[in-house]
């Protein structure tokens, strides 16, 4: 029995807005930060806020606007590396059944992913506030409130959003694994899978650029490098796991092909031997096993492991500059 699949609200949303998705997540932040001014205004002027609250604050809208847009963008992207594998994969019915199930999933999985977001931000809410009532809203200021309401938001989008990654990356996987007939010397059919792959990467690294604005408070720091280096694993999952499936093919073509060129130095060694001239020279078959030998298990090449590793540097630039925007919060607001 196949248990019924929906496409999440949130990539509903987003399919049905105008623009790119990197002005969707902006305009949502800007959205998100004219509300929050303006009612701070309204309500205190800021006057009971301090300048942590401040930047703590600003930090929840960040994640919040950004763990949205990542997480519908993710389910875009792979919808359409699907397609892109269509001229590889080939059309027959185990193909159509696993790129059809690509962008719908599971609704009490989301639901239980989204829990699982919203009770891990209520923990870390407990653990970085302590001496405080952080969910009594009389006791709380302006910043401190909105810190409460986003932050199951985000916390659920940014579970959603691993979950996603990968049972999708585990489709594709599955999808590549589908494949009948793979020619060696071609892998451009499936880069796709590596782009998307690389897009898994930078969508988690990106998240951990946000959250790592949270090493400006000093009851943060221990939390967020256990927090990043659990990104930076998801991240190298989110990387390779989608070209699981394809790797597994290019092991057995080659060995297939290295089985060829035994029988074929085999064969032409015993030409030699005998006095016959051999249809195909010792030399090119040799170059021929070492030309297969040479290609990668893994479907991507350095250029890709470099950019991988420049990904993972991100977090340093964004917490580099968050120090910076404090100091001018600091100079500007108070």
């Amino acid at each position: 029995m196949t248990l019924p699949k929906t496409t999440p609200w949130t990539l509903r949303i987003f399919d049905a807005l105008p623009g790119s998705p990197s002005a969707i997540g902006l305009s949502f932040a800007a959205v998100l930060l004219i509300v929050f001014f303006v009612v701070r205004t309204l309500f205190d002027g800021g006057t009971w806020s301090t300048a942590g609250d401040l930047r703590l604050a600003l930090i929840h809208i960040l994640l919040t606007a950004y763990t949205a847009t990542a997480y519908a963008y993710l389910l875009s992207t792979t919808k359409k590396t699907a397609q892109d594998l269509f001229s590889a994969v080939k059309h027959d019915p185990q193909w159509q059944a696993i790129a059809d199930s690509v962008g719908t999933h599971l609704r009490w999985g989301l639901i239980l992913a989204a829990g699982l977001g919203v009770l891990i931000d209520v923990l870390v809410t407990d653990v970085t506030t302590v001496g405080s009532e952080p969910w009594v809203w009389s006791e709380t200021n302006h910043d401190a409130r909105w810190m409460r309401i986003l932050g199951p938001f985000f916390s659920a989008w940014m579970s959603c959003l691993i979950y996603v990654l990968l049972v999708e990356s585990a489709r594709l996987s599955r999808l590549s694994d589908s494949i009948r007939s793979l020619e060696l010397l071609d892998l451009e059919p499936y880069k796709p899978l590596v782009r998307q792959g690389l897009t898994n990467a930078l969508l988690v690294v990106g998240m951990t650029s946000v959250l790592s604005l949270f090493l400006l408070e000093p009851g943060f720091i221990p939390l967020l490098i256990r927090t990043t280096i659990t990104f930076a694993v998801i991240a190298w999952i989110g990387l390779m796991l989608p070209l699981r499936g394809i790797r597994k093919k290019i092991r057995m073509a080659k060995e297939k092909e290295q089985a060829w060129c035994r029988q074929a130095l085999i064969s032409a060694r015993n030409q030699l031997k005998s006095g016959t001239s051999g249809q195909q020279p010792i030399a090119e078959i040799i170059a021929y096993q070492s030309m297969i030998e040479s290609i990668r298990n893994w479907p991507f090449d350095n250029p890709t492991l470099t950019r991988f590793a420049l990904y993972l540097l991100i977090p340093l630039g964004s917490m580099f500059g968050g120090a910076l925007v404090e100091r001018g919060l600091e100079l500007f607001l108070f």
